[in-house]
């Protein structure tokens, strides 16, 4: 299957995409904290503090959530559905393993919340889903992004206007995967 009809496949499958998500977020809704809350300084200093108090984190004891991708029709993603994440964002609420809290993990995620943001839930799962069917997980650009402003915010080079920069790399993944939906 070419990676065209692979996007029309994933496309048809957002709607249940769309159901697991806000029923995830729904059952997690109270054990949802704000991010300003944290015990993690420096967000403050790379993102703006309403970011931080709107968006929400959910320690979860085992598995962070993830959905099931390849009962949904997709078995092409089912090694995602295996894998062992640390963390995993969900438009304004991001899930962490409780051994993986680190404010390194929490800015990692937080790039995906302001991702969220910027494209809306279809867009970004269909810009994450092209991303990985086109490039496996580490080299999908979506992540490639987080995890390279993660290099940065660890060695302390981001400066304030990280959401920017967030935002215009974003905006040139999604018009690369408009191609791909054209």
């Amino acid at each position: 299957m070419n990676s065209v009809e692979l996007m029309h496949k994933f496309r048809s499958a957002l709607p249940a995409v769309r159901e697991w998500i806000e029923y995830t977020l729904e059952q997690n809704c109270f054990a949802a904290v704000s991010v300003d809350t944290s015990s993690f300084p420096r967000l403050k200093n790379v993102f703006p503090i309403e970011l931080l108090v709107q968006t929400k984190v959910v320690v979860v004891q085992g598995k962070v959530p993830f959905p099931p991708l390849s009962q949904m029709g997709l078995p092409e993603f089912s090694q995602m559905e295996n894998m062992s994440m640390p963390g995993i964002t969900y438009k304004d609420t991001f899930f962490v393993n409780h051994s993986h809290q680190t404010e390194s993990l929490y800015f990692h995620e937080l790039v995906h919340v302001v991702q969220w943001e910027r494209l809306g839930l279809d867009r970004f799962l269909l810009a994450y889903g092209a991303g990985l069917m086109q490039f496996g997980y580490e080299g999908s650009p979506l992540e490639k992004m987080a995890y390279s402003l993660q290099l940065d915010f660890d060695k302390g080079v981001l400066s304030a206007n990280t959401v920017e920069i967030i935002q215009q790399q974003t905006d040139a993944v999604w018009k690369q995967v408009s191609l791909l939906l054209s």
